[in-house]
Parts: structure tokens; sequence; C-alpha cells
């Protein structure tokens, strides 16, 4: 929303509106802890209504008697929303032993990286073979396979529980606030039926296409950043970038805000400009609307998308347009409907944010006149939102950052561009993918410098610490002094220079100016698009050729967690992918880390065998890369994961084959992979045949011999060594995490390695790697991935080396 100059100040926080609103908001506080009895409630408001009749000529008086009426309202609002656990409601059950629910999916899944969660209205619950009826919802926690949708009716069977306190953090009071008071975690569930289309489901597939583009188009963590930024699916994004962002409190820029909605509004305007008033004004309503629903309903969301339509609505009507009195007005529509949001933290930042730029930016903006135009405005901007929301970010998180201005100034200019481009790829990935990777390539180059910028400020020393809780009197004290500190700046200053220019989506309503220099302003736009997509596109070009292979052959085993992930890139850019891990999101990021962002496609994929810890991860590969073929020991498995394996092949089209001793992959330039396991039958009878079925590689390449062993156990490299299978090699890829079971003595000493390399998460709850498998090892030089990181050997003529992360 546009900002209010300092002469309007008076006017605009003296409207009845603001006033009204905050009477609203106060009753509500108050209704928090103070309990008046229905009776008396309604006795008390008799009497204001009889007084505001007596009272109603006189101006001032018939404003306070009204500010009384709502502040009483909204007292009786708060109470009436309070929850009352009787026997039809389903929080009435919790703990109370095992239940079968049935009910439907009632909101988009929340899907996590090997979870997911689901909002379900529960519509009956049996109790000794008996259906009742009850009502409310419940919170599911269920794995991520197999998955469910908006709509889908489902029996569930389970023990209801109340959300928990989690250290500080109320659970229970968080989720009370979206109006659940119960949890079902991984109960079993059954789909009676699934969700029709419906016009909401069919805005959730779209969104989930949408992702499913942008993850196809752009890399990790490229990808699930402009995921977060245009469509709010915050829950891809890599969790130590999310921690550089909270680190530096730039958290609100992948959060569906206000600006996200301006920018939607004027491409839509923009593209309006030629139709009438009324039809330009109702594409723009029916966008913001469908918009707000696309990226899910939050407290920020709703905020912009009520002031949006607020502000058309007066633009088109001709009616004076005050955003402070639109931001009152949206407060008290959002929580009429909902009266917890008031204590919601990300409906305070966002509310206190906005009331920042409005009241804030113009003084920054007069005081740092002096400073260049782009210049004064980010940092105005910036500083402004920091202040008017300090207060709420230390008394909540408990943290502070002395980088968050810096690390805003730098970062915030990106977000135009990975909206515009981001949005456009998005888009036309929809229609032809061909024709979205240009937009997409812009995009990225956006996506990277803001990464890079949050990753570099988050390194900087004092970016983020650590404070103890802190009484939230000194909130309400910071706030007192601020309103003062401004009301004594009102009352001395005589406005700031230069008239509101409006916001940037009701330009296109305003009119065009007439005369030369809008000609020559539109020339002079015209003229710095074109330079700056050229630069853009120089830059993507540039960034593309300095990704391109060196001429070596680098073997890269991943650090995932407590599984296998590794790449084999050679010097012609053949990619070979061996397992990928039990994370989609962490195989996703290494490989988005590692691979150009121009290049999409892996050669082959090898599952060694059907665990989780070894193929969920391949699902997301799968699904986001071009896979030319498959190549797995065939061993069968009945689990979901395995069975989603098999359907992905199916549905891809994509040549899968069985692997078998003897078998060969030559890359060229004397690289050569062999299959040394398993052999033409499969093992069977032994403590785990899906492990001593493992996929066993034996890479070559000039001197260098490296042994890659899946999680072959004691048995089955008994198997090996009986068959007299050749095995001596430079580096032994450790199997099975270095368990218990992970190495047979003979085994080690036929492949007598120089180096051994362990794929292991850090503190797993498996105690891996054994004591007594690295005793084993001991004089040999043993990489882990929990203690290293990402290990890289690199090999060429001369030999081989091993590099590690850390």
């Amino acid at each position: 929303m546009s900002a209010i100059s300092l002469d309007q100040w008076r006017r605009v926080t003296a409207t009845p509106l603001i006033f009204l609103s905050c009477a609203w908001l106060s009753g509500l506080y108050l209704g928090s802890f103070l309990m008046l009895p229905w009776e008396g409630m309604f006795a008390l408001g008799t009497l204001i209504l009889v007084l505001l009749m007596l009272w109603w000529p006189v101006d001032h008086i018939r404003l306070i008697l009204l500010g009384a009426l709502v502040l009483l309202t909204a007292l009786w609002r708060y109470q009436a929303v309070l929850p009352h656990f009787g026997e039809q409601h389903i929080a009435y059950y919790n703990e109370g032993g095992v239940f079968s629910l049935r009910g439907w999916v009632s909101s988009e899944p929340e899907i996590r990286d090997r979870w997911a969660t689901l909002r379900v209205t529960i519509e009956e619950l049996s109790t000794s073979g008996q259906w009742l009826p009850v009502s409310g919802e419940v919170l599911v926690r269920t794995p991520w396979l197999p998955a469910y949708s908006y709509g889908d009716r489902l029996e569930l069977k389970g023990r209801l529980e109340t959300p928990p306190q989690i250290g500080s953090f109320s659970y229970r009071d968080y989720l009370a606030r979206q109006g659940i008071y119960a949890m079902l975690r991984y109960p079993h569930i059954t789909r009676l039926e699934p969700g029709g289309y419906t016009p909401l489901a069919w805005i959730y597939r779209l969104k989930d296409r949408l992702a499913e583009v942008l993850g196809s188009l752009l890399p990790e963590p490229q990808s699930s950043l402009a995921q977060g930024i245009l469509l709010g699916r915050r829950s891809g994004i890599p969790a130590e970038l999310l921690a550089a962002f909270n680190q530096t409190n730039t958290s609100h820029i992948i959060a569906i805000s206000g600006f996200n909605i301006s920018l939607i509004a004027g491409m839509l305007a923009t593209l309006a400009g030629r139709w009438n008033r009324r039809r330009a004004v109702l594409l723009v309503i029916v966008g913001v609307v469908l918009y707000t629903l696309l990226v899910g309903a939050s407290a920020s969301v709703m905020r912009a998308a009520i002031m949006s339509i607020l502000a058309i609505g007066a633009l088109y009507y001709g009616r004076p347009n005050d955003a402070l009195t639109a931001l009152a007005v949206a407060g008290v529509m959002m929580t009429g409907l909902n009266p917890f949001l008031l204590w919601d933290v990300a409906f305070q930042l966002s509310f206190l944010a906005t009331a920042g730029l409005l009241l804030l930016q113009p003084l920054l903006q007069d005081w740092l006149r002096r400073l260049p135009l782009w210049f004064r405005e980010s940092l105005s901007v910036t500083l402004a939102a920091q202040l008017a929301t300090l207060p709420i970010i230390v008394l909540n998180f408990y943290q502070a950052s002395l980088v968050t201005p810096l690390a805003n100034l730098l970062a915030l200019p990106a977000f135009p561009g990975i909206m515009l481009w981001g949005g456009a790829a998005g888009l036309l990935g929809l229609l032809w993918a061909p024709l979205a990777l240009p937009f997409a390539w812009i995009a990225w180059l956006h996506l990277t410098y803001m990464i890079s910028i949050v990753e570099l400020c988050a390194r900087l020393p004092f970016s983020s610490f650590s404070l103890t809780p802190l009484p939230g009197a000194l909130g309400w004290l910071y706030y007192a002094v601020l309103l003062a500190a401004l009301m004594l700046v009102q009352r001395r200053a005589h406005g700031i220079s230069g008239p509101s220019q409006g916001t940037l989506w009701s330009r296109p309503f305003l009119g065009r100016a007439k005369g030369d220099q809008t000609a020559i302003q539109h020339q002079h736009l015209s003229l710095k698009t074109t330079l700056s997509t050229l630069l853009l596109l120089i830059v993507t070009a540039w960034a593309a050729i300095f990704a391109l292979p060196d001429g070596k052959t680098h073997l890269t085993f991943f650090d995932v967690g407590q599984g296998d992930a590794i790449l084999l890139q050679s010097p012609t850019n053949q990619k070979i992918l061996i397992d990928g891990g039990p994370s989609p999101l962490a195989i996703s990021n290494a490989l988005g880390r590692r691979l150009p962002f121009w290049d999409r496609t892996i050669d082959l994929v090898i599952a060694t065998h059907p665990h989780e810890d070894h193929i969920t991860g391949l699902l997301a590969v799968m699904q986001r890369y071009r896979v030319k073929q498959v190549l797995d020991s065939g061993y069968p498995h009945n689990t979901p994961t395995y069975r989603r394996w098999l359907e992905a092949i199916r549905e891809k089209g994509l040549k899968r084959t069985v692997a078998k001793a003897g078998q060969e992959i030559t890359l060229g330039q004397g690289i050569r992979l062999e299959i040394i396991h398993p052999g033409e039958e499969l093992l069977s009878g032994t403590p785990s045949d899906a492990n001593n079925n493992s996929v066993v590689v034996r890479l070559r390449m000039g001197a260098a011999t490296i042994l890659l062993a899946g999680d072959l156990e004691e048995d089955g490299q008994r198997y090996l060594l009986r068959k007299g299978q050749a095995l001596s090699s430079n580096i032994l890829k450790v199997p099975h995490q270095g368990g218990h079971t992970a190495l047979d003595s003979n085994f080690l000493a036929a492949v007598h390695p120089e180096a051994a390399i362990i794929l292991v998460g850090k503190d797993n709850r498996f105690g891996h790697p054994a004591p007594e498998t690295l005793e084993k090892l001991r004089g040999t030089p043993v990489y882990r991935t929990d203690l290293n990181g990402t290990i890289e050997v690199v090999i060429d003529e001369a030999g081989y080396r091993i590099r590690t992360e850390r």
C-alpha cells in the first residue's frame, strides 16, 4: 500500500474506522482474561445503546460510545468462540485409547521431507463397534507415501492425543488458534473414496503441477526457494538455508506478503490496461482472490489481499484510499472470523511490518534524502519494517541479528526478478518446458544471488545471537516510546517532499500522463528493460560456461544422512547416480549444488537394493531430472516406497535392467563399471536377503579402482570370496553404513584398500559405524560423511585424490 505523508498523519489516525478497529482489537485482548457473564454484557450493551441515542448529535461522545459498543462486541465474540468439549467434539476423546474415525481431508496436505500432515474434518467416531456423530478437526501425521489429496474421505484408526508443549513453544495453543485440538500420529489409514474435482481441489492440483514444473526447470535449492516465494510452499527449503534466512531475519522474504499480491495485481492491471475500468477492476480482484487460494490463505496473505481489494474498490468508486484505514479494517475482518489470530505471531509480524512501512518509511526517507534514490528507498523500507517488528522477533524467537538491515538491503532487489521470471517460467512450463527454460535460467540467477547474499550474511561475525526470555512489558514500552517519538516528529514536521506515487498495481488505473515527457520516460524504461535483460542473459551464459566439465572423473559421496547416494561424472559429462539416500530433499539439494544449473539429465540411475535409505531419494530424482535408464538388483520388496519406485519407472517409460554379475558399462576414455554382484540367482536364507543381493559395482579408470559395495553384508561378501571374484581396489565404499555386519575380515583383506569411505548419518540411532568395523579398518584412512561431510574422489591420468567438505 502507498505510504502516507507526515501532513496526513493526524487526519488518517483520527478517522473513526481506525478508532473503532483499535476498540475491536482491545476488546478481543480483554476477552482473553476478563470473563463477563452474558447477562452483564447484555445489560452493559443496552446501557451503551441508550446513551448512544441520547448523545448521538455530539461527535466525540458518539464516537467514544460506538467504540465502547464495539469493544463489548469483541469481548462477546471472543467468549463465543471458546471451545466447549462435549461428547460430540473430537477432543473429548483425547488420551482415551484407540478409536476408529471417519472424515475428509479438509485442506491442502503439507508434505515434508519424509512425512506429511493432513488436516482431517472428523464426522464419525467408533466406540465398541458403534459409529457416533462427532465434529472437530484432527491433525494427522502420516508417512509421505501413500499420498493423500484434498477431499479424500478416510477411515483412520489410532490414539487421539492433545497437542504437546515443546520446550517453551506451546504447540497446543498454536493449533488451537487454527481450531485444532486433537492429533493422530501415524494411524492406520484406509482411503474410502478419492476427493472430487471441486474448484479448490483444482487449485491445489494446479499448485502441485506448478511446483513440479519449477522442480523440473530449476535445481535445488533454487527450486524450493522459488516455490516458497511464488507458491508459499516452504517445506522443501533445505534446513541449512532456512536457518540462514532465520538467522539474518530475512525469512519474511519467503513468506507470501503484500509485495507478492501487489506484483500480481500490477501485472494483471497492466494486462487489462486497455480495458474499461470495470472489467480491469474485476480481473484484478478475481486474480488476487485466486492467487490467495493458490498460495494458502495465511495471515499475511489474507491481510494483503483484503487491503488490495479495498484499495481497488476505493479507486473504482473514486473514494479516498487511506492505507492505514485499510490495514485496520483488514485486521477487524480477519480477527472477526478467527479472534485467536490476534495472538498469532505471523499475524502480528504482517500487520506491524505494514504499519511500519506506512508510518515510518516516509520519515526515514526524509532523513536519508541525501542518499541516492534507489538506496534511500531500499534502506528506508528495510529499516521501517525492522523497527516495527523488532520486539515481536525478540520476544518470540529470543534472537537478534546485527546484519538484518544489510541482508535485507542486498537481498530484496532480487525479489521482483524472482516473481517475474520465476512466475513466467512456471506458467510457460505448464505449456511446454523448452519454452520456459530461458526464463527459468534468468530466475535461477536471481535466486542464486539471493541465496548467496543470505548465506554470506549468515556467516558474518555476530550475524545472530541468542537472548534470554524477556518480559512482554518491554514490548509495550518499546511501542509506547516509538509512538511518542512519531507524534513528536509529526508536530515538528511540515510533511515530506513529493506526493505519494500510489501503489505499483494502482498506477495503470490512474490514467496516463500527457506530453513528450511521458514518451521519453517510456523510451527510457524500454531501453532500461532491454539492457537489463541482455545483461542477465550474458551473466547467465557465463555462469553456464564456468559450470562446464573440467575433463576429469568425479565420484562424489553425498552427505545425505543415514543412507547412500553417490554420483559419478565422467570427463564427457556422462552422469551415473548410484542410490539416492533416505531424503528426497537432501539428494535434490546435493545434486542441485553439484550439477550445472542447466543440466537436468541423469544418464543412468542404479538402485543397489530396495531399502528406503537407498531409494527414497531416487523418487525425487525421477521427478525432477530426465533419467534415461535405470538398473537395480531385481530383488522384490513389498513397501509403499518400492512400489512407488516401480510405478515411477512405468510412468516415465524408462528402460529397466536387472543387474547381473559380468555386466559392464563403458563410459569412454578408459572408464568402466563392472557389475560383480548379484549373480544369476539371488541369494536366499541370509539374515538380510535384500542387503546381500545388493548391486556391487567396481569402477576402473587407469590405475585407480573403487569398489562400491552397496549394503552387502558378511554373508554376501563370503559368497564373492567363494566365487573367486577379483576385489582388490584402491578405495572401498564400506557397506551398510559401517554396521557390525558390514565387513568380513577376509573380504577386507581381499579388497586391501588404501582408503575407506563410510556414508553414515550424524548421531544416527543405530550407532553406526560400529566399533568393531572401525577396529577392522585400523591402519586404513577412513573418511566419513558424518564427520567430513560430502566426500569427492577426483580421478585423472595421474591417479586419484580425495577431497572433503570439512
